[in-house]
């Protein structure tokens, strides 16, 4: 399965680690010796067990004196798995969980040969004759009065004259974890009455609560579960989506199918692979308090909650024009002739858990994969040539001979054919670019002080045109086949090279200290945008040289704009030039994307701040009369010339469980369509009402979750829209094409 981010991976594997935190038990040792004679049934040696039924453990021992608040299970052992054992007494057992070092406690009768003959059965509610109490275990000593006499509670399983009762936690969700339901047991003849629960739980006409349907699917749904047992338990599904990535990381892309259930104030999806068994599943429920996402069960990253901030957020049915399937992760849109796209395609890993990526060709009429170009582990980057129909690609690594072999292709962009391909030296670290009629591969220097290499091919032949030795300080901006020149910055100058002799072509030189340009970081979209469906926006962007930001045309070097250096702010561009977003951080330190206190639209033209908003303001968007942004993670419209706030995105909470919760939640720019906005938010693609703001919905089958190191990529290439035609990239290596006339009059439809 594809690896979770590490910021919001800390928060979540708390209920794991609680229960391998737990000091063990004074005595459990000698407990251990005493009691011989339990421990050699069912296959079972002295050192472990064999479970014979799903199994809760705990991560505290319990007894008669334990109070029905205790009666939460911490996560479950499956059938037939085998742990070693560190004591028994009574009811109880203290075992070792995988790949844990303190023990966890379970009722061990589920490790004897009678569990086996546990049978879930159909779910009923049943009331209970007074003064029953609920077991631990069929005849075992543990048992406990229910809170309330009288309660309704619900079957679910029977062993011989005993039923299985399900007992959810009395608090489930607290301090970033769950707590899990859990069977208790009673003598079948204390059954005062039964009420069938019809099938189906989740079904659009189910009277069954949000809360029973999801204790149902904890402690009754589990991995490897056939999809009829699901739809039998659950019912038909609202909605069918492809899944998420099934695959653990660094195996191939594994897409299944995502049954998708929804009620007004809660939606559960259940993920099955290819052989109809279930892989996953994710409950999406109201925030309470905090916005969490991906909180997960038992440690296990397939099973987990989502606590938003926006709860029931429809699905609209809009059909795309088409939808490729890629091979990895996530497909980025690089640009696009009139015939075809460019698709990067990464599998999201990171820190050593990035294994495979890839360039590759989609016809824009059909939605047929073209071409591909596998790049493995290794660096890898693609420039395209609109004019001549043909991509630059340079790989750093081989998978088909799995070693380094360092190559720059030009290809035929209809079918992949190689023009020219011209080996690299290796051992070097190198970047690709290209300007009008050249391809640049900049050699970069081993460390500060070794000199780089500049060397300029043609773009036709693959010929070397010439080369330059790069002294310290010396470095080649990124540039795309539209510049006409290369960009050398050396220090406090900027220097724009003729690709096809070297000579300089114009220069402008800065003042003040060199400071580091954050254009280039890939957690953030600071400075220019890279729009891929609009190239021509890159003849005019932003260079730091000095103590200023300059706004220059990269043809002849005039200075359009400039903006002075600050050490605690930072800025993103809109989508008209002439205006930037500055982020202002507090404090006396460098600038900090976490403590930004204010933003503030400035004309760079007129050379005046226009308006001040109060935090962090991102991806903004200028659409007549309004400005919208996403403002400290919430999307929202501004009067663009009073800064006037016209509506922010309603939502039930501003808190969030980690700082970098809500600045994570939007992942694309917006898309403006006449009546509606499209934007990446969350794990969805949300389609908002442009003149209140409120949720019309999800569009269908368009998946778009957080990738660490990954945020530029995101911004800039999984939502793009150009006249009719809109593309979405996503999560799950899928790339859908949609047309803007189409999709209006379905959401006016649904609206």
């Amino acid at each position: 399965m594809a690896l979770r981010p590490l910021k919001q991976a800390a928060g979540a594997v708390v209920l794991l680690t609680t229960c391998l935190m737990l000091t063990m038990t004074p005595g459990a040792e000698s407990l251990a010796k005493s009691s011989p004679s339990s421990e050699s049934r069912n296959g079972d040696s002295l050192n472990s067990l064999v479970f014979q039924y799903r199994t809760p453990y705990f991560t505290k021992d319990l007894s008669k004196n334990a109070v029905w608040a205790d009666l939460k299970a911490a996560g479950y052992v499956s059938s037939g798995q085998t742990l070693k054992v560190k004591s028994k007494h009574g009811d109880m057992a203290a075992v070792m969980l995988e790949n844990g070092d303190t023990p966890c406690w379970i009722p061990a009768w589920y490790t004897t040969a009678a569990a086996k003959s546990v049978q879930e059965t159909s779910l009923a509610y049943v009331a209970l004759k007074p003064g029953t109490v609920l077991a631990l275990a069929p005849g075992g000593k543990l048992a406990w009065a229910p809170p309330k006499q009288g309660e309704k509670l619900v079957a679910a399983a029977v062993w011989k004259d005993w039923t299985g009762i399900l007992i959810s936690p009395q608090a489930w969700h607290t301090d970033s974890s769950i707590a899990r339901p859990m069977m208790l047991w009673v003598r079948s003849a204390n059954i005062q009455s039964r009420k069938a629960i019809p099938e189906g739980v989740l079904s659009t006409s189910s009277s069954v609560t949000v809360d029973l349907a999801r204790n149902v699917t904890e402690l009754l749904l589990q991995q490897g579960d056939a999809a009829s047992k699901v739809k039998k338990l659950l019912g038909e599904p609202s909605f069918v989506e492809h899944s998420a990535n099934l695959a653990e990381g660094g195996k191939p892309l594994r897409i299944g199918t995502t049954w998708r259930y929804e009620r007004p104030n809660a939606q559960f999806t259940v993920s099955f692979a290819e052989d109809e068994k279930l892989e996953a599943w994710k409950w999406i429920l109201p925030a309470d308090p905090k916005l969490e996402l991906g909180l997960s069960v038992d440690g296990d990253y397939k099973f987990c909650y989502d606590f938003t901030s926006f709860p029931g957020t429809a699905t609209i049915p809009a059909k795309p024009v088409w939808r490729n399937q890629g091979e990895l992760n996530d497909a980025y849109l690089l640009g696009a002739t009139d015939e075809v796209l460019l698709v990067d395609g990464d599998d999201g890993g990171f820190s050593g858990m990035h294994e495979d990526s890839s360039i590759y060709a989609v016809d824009k009429a059909s939605g047929r994969k073209l071409w591909q170009v596998n790049a493995g582990f290794g660096s890898y980057s693609a420039a395209l040539d609109r004019l001549r129909g043909t991509a630059a690609v340079y790989t750093e690594y081989s998978k088909a001979h799995h070693r380094y072999e360092s190559w720059v292709r030009e290809l035929s962009l209809k079918d992949g054919h190689p023009i020219w391909e011209r080996r690299l030296p290796e051992g070097h670290q190198m970047q690709m670019y290209a300007v009008k009629d050249s391809v640049v591969v900049y050699q970069m220097p081993d460390s500060a002080k070794d000199e780089g290499l500049l060397t300029v091919l043609d773009r036709a032949t693959g010929a070397q045109r010439w080369t330059r030795v790069l002294r310290e300080g010396q470095v080649i901006l990124r540039t795309d086949s539209e510049d006409p020149n290369i960009l050398l910055q050396d220090g406090l100058m900027l220097q724009a090279l003729n690709p096809k002799d070297g000579a300089v072509a114009w220069s402008v030189t800065g003042r003040g200290d060199i400071h580091r340009d954050l254009q280039t970081h890939p957690y953030y979209a600071y400075g220019n945008m890279r729009l891929p469906l609009q190239p021509e926006r890159s003849a005019v962007r932003w260079f730091l040289i000095g103590n200023e930001w300059m706004l220059l045309n990269t043809g002849n070097g005039e200075k359009l704009a400039q903006y002075g250096w600050s050490r605690q702010e930072q800025f993103e561009t809109t989508n008209e030039q002439r205006y930037i977003l500055v982020q202002q951080s507090g404090g006396l330190s460098d600038f900090d994307g976490s403590k930004v206190e204010k933003t503030a639209l400035y004309d760079v033209i007129a050379k005046r701040v226009l308006f001040t908003l109060s935090g962090k303001a991102t991806n903004g968007m200028f659409d007549a009369d309004r400005l919208y942004v996403v403002l400290n993670g919430l999307p929202a419209a501004f009067d663009r010339e009073k800064g006037t706030l016209l509506w922010e995105m309603p939502v039930t909470t501003h808190e969030s469980a980690s700082p970098y919760t809500m600045d994570e939640m939007a992942k694309t720019r917006y898309a403006v369509l006449s009546q509606y906005l499209l934007l990446g938010y969350g794990s969805d693609m949300l389609v908002l009402d442009k003149q209140d703001g409120q949720v019309v919905g999800r569009l269908a089958d368009n998946q778009i979750a957080f990738r660490e190191a990954r945020y530029r990529k995101g911004i800039e290439g999984l939502l793009n829209m150009e006249g009719d035609e809109i593309y979405i990239g996503s999560s799950n290596g899928g790339l859908a094409k949609y047309s803007v006339k189409a999709l209006e009059s379905r959401l006016d439809q649904v609206k």
